[in-house]
Protein backbone atom coordinates (compact mmCIF):
# COMPACT_ATOMS: atom_id res chain seq x y z
CA UNK A 1 0.00 0.00 0.00
CA UNK A 2 1.34 3.50 -1.35
CA UNK A 3 0.42 6.95 1.18
CA UNK A 4 1.75 10.01 -0.50
CA UNK A 5 1.62 13.44 1.88
CA UNK A 6 1.73 16.85 0.09
CA UNK A 7 2.56 19.90 2.61
CA UNK A 8 1.69 22.98 1.17
CA UNK A 9 3.57 25.29 3.73
CA UNK A 10 6.73 27.25 2.99
CA UNK A 11 7.18 26.31 6.36
CA UNK A 12 9.81 23.60 6.59
CA UNK A 13 9.32 22.18 9.97
CA UNK A 14 6.31 24.06 10.54
CA UNK A 15 2.62 22.88 12.08
CA UNK A 16 1.28 21.99 9.26
CA UNK A 17 4.39 19.63 7.82
CA UNK A 18 4.37 18.09 11.71
CA UNK A 19 1.04 16.92 11.65
CA UNK A 20 1.30 15.59 7.88
CA UNK A 21 4.31 13.85 8.83
CA UNK A 22 2.62 12.47 11.94
CA UNK A 23 0.06 10.70 9.67
CA UNK A 24 2.43 9.98 7.50
CA UNK A 25 4.25 8.02 10.16
CA UNK A 26 1.31 6.12 11.37
CA UNK A 27 1.03 5.08 7.91
CA UNK A 28 4.35 3.71 7.77
CA UNK A 29 4.10 2.05 11.17
CA UNK A 30 1.22 0.23 9.95
CA UNK A 31 2.82 -1.51 6.60
CA UNK A 32 1.97 1.53 3.70
CA UNK A 33 5.34 2.96 2.11
CA UNK A 34 5.43 6.41 2.14
CA UNK A 35 6.25 9.51 0.62
CA UNK A 36 6.15 13.14 0.95
CA UNK A 37 6.22 16.24 -0.47
CA UNK A 38 6.77 19.70 -0.05
CA UNK A 39 4.82 21.97 -2.58
CA UNK A 40 6.97 24.95 -1.49
CA UNK A 41 10.12 23.10 -2.82
CA UNK A 42 8.58 21.93 -6.28
CA UNK A 43 9.26 24.09 -9.15
CA UNK A 44 5.84 24.00 -11.13
CA UNK A 45 3.77 26.19 -13.00
CA UNK A 46 0.00 26.85 -12.46
CA UNK A 47 -2.31 25.44 -14.75
CA UNK A 48 -2.19 27.46 -17.81
CA UNK A 49 -5.67 27.10 -18.81
CA UNK A 50 -4.45 25.74 -22.26
CA UNK A 51 -6.78 22.76 -22.70
CA UNK A 52 -4.34 20.20 -23.59
CA UNK A 53 -4.76 17.78 -21.17
CA UNK A 54 -7.67 17.55 -22.51
CA UNK A 55 -7.21 16.46 -25.78
CA UNK A 56 -4.13 14.23 -24.49
CA UNK A 57 -3.70 12.11 -21.25
CA UNK A 58 -1.46 14.40 -19.50
CA UNK A 59 -0.49 18.02 -18.88
CA UNK A 60 1.73 19.39 -21.28
CA UNK A 61 3.40 21.13 -18.94
CA UNK A 62 7.08 19.24 -17.64
CA UNK A 63 7.84 20.08 -14.05
CA UNK A 64 7.83 18.90 -11.07
CA UNK A 65 3.68 18.52 -10.84
CA UNK A 66 4.68 15.24 -12.86
CA UNK A 67 6.02 13.13 -10.31
CA UNK A 68 3.39 14.75 -7.86
CA UNK A 69 0.50 13.38 -10.11
CA UNK A 70 2.12 9.98 -10.50
CA UNK A 71 2.54 9.87 -7.02
CA UNK A 72 -1.64 10.70 -6.66
CA UNK A 73 -2.02 7.89 -9.47
CA UNK A 74 -0.08 5.17 -7.56
CA UNK A 75 -0.91 6.34 -4.24
CA UNK A 76 -3.77 3.91 -2.31
CA UNK A 77 -4.02 7.04 0.58
CA UNK A 78 -3.08 10.51 0.68
CA UNK A 79 -2.57 13.05 3.10
CA UNK A 80 -2.66 16.83 2.23
CA UNK A 81 -2.21 19.83 4.27
CA UNK A 82 -2.11 23.45 4.15
CA UNK A 83 -2.07 26.15 7.47
CA UNK A 84 -4.65 28.52 6.52
CA UNK A 85 -3.61 32.18 5.19
CA UNK A 86 -5.99 34.96 5.25
CA UNK A 87 -8.82 32.59 5.32
CA UNK A 88 -7.69 30.15 2.37
CA UNK A 89 -5.16 27.55 1.69
CA UNK A 90 -1.65 29.44 0.95
CA UNK A 91 -1.39 30.16 -2.42
CA UNK A 92 1.19 26.94 -3.08
CA UNK A 93 -1.41 24.84 -2.14
CA UNK A 94 -3.98 26.53 -4.46
CA UNK A 95 -1.64 26.54 -7.37
CA UNK A 96 -0.83 22.85 -6.63
CA UNK A 97 -4.47 21.74 -6.43
CA UNK A 98 -5.41 23.18 -10.07
CA UNK A 99 -3.38 21.49 -11.69
CA UNK A 100 -5.61 18.24 -10.77
CA UNK A 101 -7.39 19.31 -13.69
CA UNK A 102 -5.44 17.35 -15.61
CA UNK A 103 -6.68 14.19 -13.24
CA UNK A 104 -10.15 14.96 -15.44
CA UNK A 105 -11.60 13.98 -18.99
CA UNK A 106 -13.39 16.29 -20.53
CA UNK A 107 -16.66 14.85 -19.67
CA UNK A 108 -15.59 15.49 -15.82
CA UNK A 109 -15.16 11.86 -14.93
CA UNK A 110 -12.00 11.28 -13.05
CA UNK A 111 -8.26 9.78 -14.69
CA UNK A 112 -7.34 8.18 -11.80
CA UNK A 113 -8.94 5.25 -9.69
CA UNK A 114 -12.09 6.28 -7.26
CA UNK A 115 -11.89 4.81 -3.35
CA UNK A 116 -8.19 6.33 -2.49
CA UNK A 117 -8.66 7.60 1.13
CA UNK A 118 -7.64 11.00 1.95
CA UNK A 119 -6.57 12.54 5.68
CA UNK A 120 -6.58 16.45 5.51
CA UNK A 121 -4.71 18.39 7.96
CA UNK A 122 -4.60 22.04 8.80
CA UNK A 123 -3.12 25.03 11.02
CA UNK A 124 -4.01 28.23 11.92
CA UNK A 125 -2.89 30.96 14.10
CA UNK A 126 -6.67 31.45 14.86
CA UNK A 127 -7.05 29.77 17.86
CA UNK A 128 -11.10 28.63 16.96
CA UNK A 129 -10.49 25.20 16.09
CA UNK A 130 -13.57 25.29 13.46
CA UNK A 131 -13.20 28.55 12.25
CA UNK A 132 -11.71 27.76 8.85
CA UNK A 133 -12.67 23.93 8.99
CA UNK A 134 -15.14 24.67 6.03
CA UNK A 135 -12.02 25.38 3.85
CA UNK A 136 -10.87 21.69 4.55
CA UNK A 137 -14.37 20.15 4.14
CA UNK A 138 -15.04 22.29 0.70
CA UNK A 139 -11.99 20.82 -0.83
CA UNK A 140 -12.33 16.75 0.87
CA UNK A 141 -16.08 17.31 -1.23
CA UNK A 142 -14.37 18.14 -4.28
CA UNK A 143 -12.25 15.38 -3.79
CA UNK A 144 -14.96 13.05 -3.51
CA UNK A 145 -17.03 14.79 -6.10
CA UNK A 146 -14.51 14.83 -8.90
CA UNK A 147 -12.03 11.63 -7.81
CA UNK A 148 -14.19 9.52 -5.59
CA UNK A 149 -11.86 10.06 -2.45
CA UNK A 150 -13.20 8.90 0.83
CA UNK A 151 -12.53 11.16 3.76
CA UNK A 152 -11.05 9.83 6.76
CA UNK A 153 -10.07 12.00 8.95
CA UNK A 154 -9.64 16.29 9.04
CA UNK A 155 -6.79 16.95 11.19
CA UNK A 156 -6.66 20.87 12.80
CA UNK A 157 -4.18 22.64 14.58
CA UNK A 158 -5.40 26.09 15.74
CA UNK A 159 -3.61 28.65 18.11
CA UNK A 160 -0.14 28.08 16.65
CA UNK A 161 2.18 30.41 15.42
CA UNK A 162 5.76 29.20 16.32
CA UNK A 163 7.10 26.02 13.63
CA UNK A 164 6.49 22.93 15.65
CA UNK A 165 4.41 24.60 18.06
CA UNK A 166 1.83 21.51 17.58
CA UNK A 167 4.09 19.09 18.87
CA UNK A 168 3.16 20.10 22.50
CA UNK A 169 -0.35 19.14 22.07
CA UNK A 170 0.39 15.39 22.64
CA UNK A 171 -3.75 14.40 21.74
CA UNK A 172 -3.14 16.09 18.18
CA UNK A 173 -0.18 14.59 17.78
CA UNK A 174 -1.80 10.98 18.81
CA UNK A 175 -4.89 11.81 16.80
CA UNK A 176 -2.56 12.24 13.64
CA UNK A 177 -0.33 9.05 14.28
CA UNK A 178 -3.79 7.32 14.41
CA UNK A 179 -5.36 8.50 11.53
CA UNK A 180 -2.46 7.55 9.84
CA UNK A 181 -2.15 3.79 10.96
CA UNK A 182 -5.99 3.79 10.26
CA UNK A 183 -6.13 5.31 6.78
CA UNK A 184 -5.81 2.16 4.95
CA UNK A 185 -8.18 0.16 6.94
Amino acid sequence: MKVVGFVGSPRKDGNTDVLVQQVLDGASENGADVRKFNINEMDFTGCQACGYCKVHERCKLEDDMEKALDAIIDADGIVFGSPIYFGQFTGQARSFIDRFYSLINPDFSPRINAGKKLVLVGSQGFPEKNQYKPVFDEFGGLMNQFFGMEIRNTLLGAGYYEPGAVKDNTELMDEAKTAGKELLD
